[in-house]
């Protein structure tokens, strides 16, 4: 995400722009002159005659006014043209799913580019009814490309996602803190019927201190109350759509078991506190970023230092944003110069993109609505594809793909490149993957409902951990002689590979010769699991 990459000179970028233009048959004159019909000569939008000449210095850089009004005028997508000089959009839920946040958030999964190539599979078994659990690579290659909208098509529902905080789960440990779940829009009317019943799904609501998932209790007319499960948070009543409102019903979870953490319960949360009314849209942006700040419980200097992690992350000190700068964008409602900063702001508050543009008045609706020609925009194949191994955009969902895709549901395309800040695992691959949507009589409970674990394949010693609760257990992957495999908890007693099920289920205690019988594969540092 800098600026410009290192094989791309500052003569080349304005060459670049200069032909994308040309494909509108637009001259840097016409632009220039239609920025000023449209905005005015003394607007922040207005693009001037020596434009050009000012990206060839290499010290400048299009503020989002300048790329917002090229968007505009030239029709073409404004993440298009962030992605020319070097912008991923992409990177925003990437990094707040990286970063350790306090306090739940909604992750922005509409910022894909839509002709991005992604890497697809192809199915090795036709059949779609495979073995209980087996590893992807044995189901599934990596065969070709597609288009990403291509995938985005096969969504049939416009799910949320959320990254449970550290300071917020209400529902631990049916969720832990970092897992991130998925929301179904439609089942936000599906509480219980009966008063002080509590609801089997679990629903993400938003009131006055930000959002959180949890059950819920019907509790009098038009009134809910939150429960929790374990953890002492203070009960307290919220009005329907007056003090709370309901999002929908989580309906899956990835869940990290690389170091699973307890929920911590902050001060303004374990005592009585009293609900106010849900905040109306902000109407300037320094009321739009001193609210999201207060909602992810963040002062300035720990929003400053998690800036420099950011900065970190993406090898550019542009990125980082002392506390004076913080505290200068909420105190007036000019956004930053540099669009680095902007990027930083809605990682770090959670702010969608496009409702920072709206707070900017640069409404996305006025922004291009076409795609930059692929010559002109870094749309790489994926490593190791080769032109010639394209297929049409039409992926396949047959077999046991199809299957996959079926219990899966929509898929959340926007996390593909956060796999290895999920699971830990540096380059994870298809054989870290492992299909286990087929076991019908789990041996532990986190592993009922689920479709996938991703298994660390160099952590084959098994620690018995059956004195831990069970969200701090790990599990293992367990390859028996016969080539199935098992999953559970297992520990080594005398020489013996011992797999244990859960208390109440004794008879279910299997016992090998290590190496021999059976081998441990790997542990398992991720789940994803459906909520039914």
């Amino acid at each position: 995400m800098r600026l410009q990459s290192k094989s791309q000179t500052s003569a080349e970028l304005a060459e670049r722009v200069r032909s994308i233009l040309g494909t509108r048959n637009l001259t840097l004159y016409q632009v220039s002159q239609k920025s000023e019909a449209i905005y005015g000569h003394a607007s922040p939008y207005f693009l001037p005659h020596n434009f050009y000449y000012d990206l060839k210095l290499g010290t400048f850089g299009p503020s989002l006014y300048h790329l917002f009004a090229l968007s505009r005028i030239s029709d073409y997508r404004l993440a298009d043209w962030l992605q020319v000089l070097g912008f991923d959009l992409e990177d925003i839920p990437r990094l707040q799913v990286l970063l350790p946040l306090k306090r739940t958030i909604l992750l922005d999964s509409s910022l894909g580019d839509p002709n991005a190539w992604v890497p697809w599979f192809r199915n090795k078994l036709g059949d779609p009814f495979a073995p209980p659990v087996a590893p992807l690579g044995q189901l599934l290659d990596l065969r070709h490309s597609v288009r990403q909208h291509s995938l985005l098509e096969m969504n049939k529902q416009k799910s949320l996602y959320a990254k449970i905080g550290l300071e917020d789960a209400l529902a631990f440990p049916d969720l832990l803190p970092g897992s991130i779940v998925r929301v179904d829009p439609r089942g936000a009317g599906n509480l219980p019927a009966e008063n002080g019943k509590t609801s089997e799904d679990v629903f993400l609501i938003e009131h006055s201190k930000g959002l959180c998932c949890c059950r819920l209790q019907v509790d009098g007319r038009n009134r809910i109350l939150p429960v929790t499960t374990q953890l002492p948070f203070a009960q307290v009543e919220l009005q329907l759509h007056r003090e709370v409102r309901i999002l929908g019903t989580v309906d899956l979870e990835v869940r990290p078991l690389i170091e699973p953490n307890r929920s911590k319960i902050p001060k303004d949360l374990a005592k009585r506190w009293k609900p106010g009314p849900l905040a109306g849209p902000e109407a300037k942006l320094s009321q739009l970023l001193c609210r999201a700040r207060t909602r992810m419980a963040l002062s300035i200097r720990e929003a400053s230092a998690l800036s420099r992690r950011i900065a970190d992350a993406l090898g550019d000190e542009r990125y980082f944003m002392s506390p004076s700068s913080l505290s200068d964008y909420e105190a007036r409602n000019t956004p930053p110069r540099h669009f680095h900063k902007v990027i930083t702001l809605c990682v770090l508050y959670a702010v969608p993109f496009y409702t920072f543009l709206n707070h900017i008045d640069a409404s996305p609706r006025d922004a291009g609505k076409e795609s930059i020609p692929d010559r002109f925009i870094p749309r790489a194949l994926p490593a190791g594809f080769r032109a010639s191994s394209i297929e049409p955009d039409q992926p396949d969902s047959k077999g046991f793909l199809g299957e996959l895709l079926r219990r899966c549901g929509d898929s959340p395309l926007f996390l593909r490149r956060s796999i290895g800040a999920i699971s830990g695992l540096a380059s994870p691959s298809l054989h870290d993957a492992f299909w286990v949507g087929g076991v019908r009589d789990a041996l532990h409970p986190y592993l009922l409902n689920a479709v996938l674990v991703i298994v660390d394949r160099h952590k084959k010693k098994p620690i018995d951990s059956r004195s831990k609760p069970l969200w701090q257990q790990s599990l293992y992957v367990v390859l028996k002689r016969d080539s199935a495999y098992l999953c559970g908890c297992c520990g080594m007693e005398n020489g013996t590979l011992v797999l244990h099920p859960q208390p109440q289920r004794v008879d279910a205690r299997e016992q090998f010769r290590n190496h021999r019988d059976a081998e441990v594969v790997g542990r398992i540092v991720t789940i994803v699991r459906r909520f039914l």
